[in-house]
């Protein structure tokens, strides 16, 4: 069932991403406007992060050709690292490359 200040975790489940979203919406009651962050090769240079909601996810994940391996994060908790935009007060949406250390 759905708790706002609830964070759901799911490893290796991008291929079943739209029908776990559809889930969560019409079995757990979660709202459509979740947030939803992907997570792939997290911790690795090429690590990427796709943000959406539980509406638009999956068809970010597919324009971004989204792969395993990647960690699936839904809830309040994806908007913790996102910025607002000073206009508009929307966070950002899409794909985010992130950049880790190739040396140390």
């Amino acid at each position: 069932q759905y708790h706002k200040e609830q964070t759901v975790v799911f490893l290796m489940a991008v291929g079943r991403l739209r029908s776990l979203c559809e889930r969560l919406i019409n079995l757990a009651g979660y709202p459509s406007k979740t947030p939803v962050g992907i997570i792939q090769n997290a911790g690795c240079p090429n690590q990427r992060t796709v943000v959406g909601n539980m509406e638009t996810i999956a068809d970010l994940a597919e324009e971004y050709q989204v792969k395993a391996p990647s960690t699936i994060v839904v809830g309040e908790v994806v908007n913790v690292l996102l910025e607002s935009d000073a206009e508009t007060g929307e966070s950002v949406v899409g794909l985010i490359q992130n950049m880790t250390a190739t040396e140390v």
